[in-house]
């Protein structure tokens, strides 16, 4: 019993150690943490050389220097700790921090895990585990660095991270990647951190090769929020970005502090369209080029509006060239889950708790201004915006209305959290 009361003692006493080493790093109070360390003290990092903190050092001299220099390479914008266990000499701190790199501006985030040995009231041992690896990157000046990539219950999601601020989550529909919301996240990016998707089986995303469902996006988005440390988000779905993002406000409420739908819908698909698809899906998986060539130029005429065709055929031979990109069998089972497996989920739309704006074009034909005003009318103080002219891809189409709009509603939900 004496020992084990012994045990608990040195560990509140390590303990205390700890916390007064984080509130003076905080504080940026370098010669406060000094005091705290042991004269052979020993600093663990591990890592590629290129950043700044990796390395192995020894004596309070060494670390003093590793502390004075960490404000000229770092701009910290987070640092939290979720919990801190001590037992004996030994205490681990859990938490995540994101920074800036000052020397390339990108900005990182990452769990951490701070172990620290005491002893005599003094730190011997730091050693930090962090995501080393995604270190490295933002420490690459020529890296890509707004491309990231996760994998979630076994699908490679690729997207871009731009900006910082509260967090935008971008999913778009069939057929499109990530920059049909181009206008988009540019304007709002420089107020907001923008995650801008490649859904699976488009753009750069990997897929399932067994197929999935909306419900299982709606699941790995709600996974990669949480996950990421993303916080509450607002989720910006086109078509079949927006359906999922309807399960994920519904099932996941939270994770999502606001809901923008754009040319969506809560219904199943028309049956009278079902034969069509199928005749469709089959030309996208086996057809040949220019049989693929030829159905995407008539889903254009379906999907925008003629005024736009019109007015901006460069920008509608890019998006075919986009279209034919994409993974053929991952293209046939994206449209599996949104078009033929899709379902009914009007139900759910008056449990919506997030505020939400409904985007449509007036000229939408694949998912009319009817599915639009049904979802604004059921979910809870719903805001509609119809916009004239345009058809199922306002953020192309009326991309400075859209745009516009966003922010708006964006300043709206900044303003009710006072």
């Amino acid at each position: 019993m004496e020992a084990s009361n012994t045990h608990d003692m040195q560990g509140l006493s390590a303990r205390k150690i700890v916390e007064a080493y984080l509130a003076a790093f905080a504080a940026g109070k370098v010669e406060d943490i000094v005091s705290l360390l042991d004269d052979n003290v020993v600093w663990h990092i591990d890592g590629v050389p290129e950043v700044s903190t990796v390395g192995l050092l020894q004596g309070v001299e060494q670390v003093r220097r590793w502390l004075q220099s960490f404000p000229q390479h770092f701009r910290p914008l987070d640092f939290s700790i979720s919990e801190m266990i001590a037992h004996h000499d030994s205490v681990l701190v859990l938490g995540r921090f994101r920074h800036i790199v000052l020397s390339t501006g990108n900005a990182v985030g990452s769990d951490m895990i701070i172990h620290f040995k005491v002893s005599a009231s003094k730190i011997t041992r730091y050693q930090m585990f962090e995501d080393s690896a995604l270190l490295g990157r933002a420490f690459d000046a020529d890296d890509e660095w707004q491309l990231q990539q996760v994998r979630i219950n076994g699908t490679l999601y690729r997207y871009r991270d731009i900006g910082e601020g509260p967090t935008l989550l971008f999913a778009h529909g069939l057929f499109a990647n990530h920059e049909i919301f181009s206008a988009q996240f540019e304007a709002l990016s420089k107020s907001h951190r923008c995650i801008v998707l490649d859904m699976p089986g488009h753009g750069q995303s990997e897929y399932n090769p067994a197929g999935w469902t909306l419900d299982d996006l709606s699941r790995d988005l709600a996974l990669m929020i949480q996950e990421l440390s993303l916080g509450k988000v607002t989720v910006i779905g086109q078509s079949q970005g927006g359906m999922a993002a309807i399960r994920l406000a519904a099932h996941y409420p939270q994770r999502v502090s606001g809901l923008v739908l754009i040319g969506t819908s809560a219904r199943a698909e028309y049956p009278e369209r079902l034969q069509n698809w199928r005749e469709q899906r089959a030309i996208l998986l086996t057809g040949s080029d220019a049989e693929r060539e030829d159905l995407f130029k008539r889903l254009q005429g379906y999907i925008n509006s003629e005024r736009w065709l019109q007015n901006n055929q460069a920008e509608a031979v890019r998006e075919r060239r986009i279209m034919q990109s994409h993974s053929r069998a991952g293209l046939a089972l994206a449209l599996d889950a949104a078009v033929f497996e899709r379902g009914d989920i009007t139900a759910l739309l008056p449990g919506i708790t997030a505020p939400t704006l409904v985007i449509c074009g007036e000229q939408d034909m694949a998912t009319p201004v009817g599915l639009s005003q049904e979802m604004a009318g059921l979910i809870p103080e719903a805001r509609l915006l119809i916009l004239a002219g345009t058809g199922h891809h306002p953020p192309t189409e009326a991309a400075r209305a859209v745009t516009a709009a966003m922010a708006e509603f964006l300043a709206a939900i900044a303003r009710s959290r006072g």
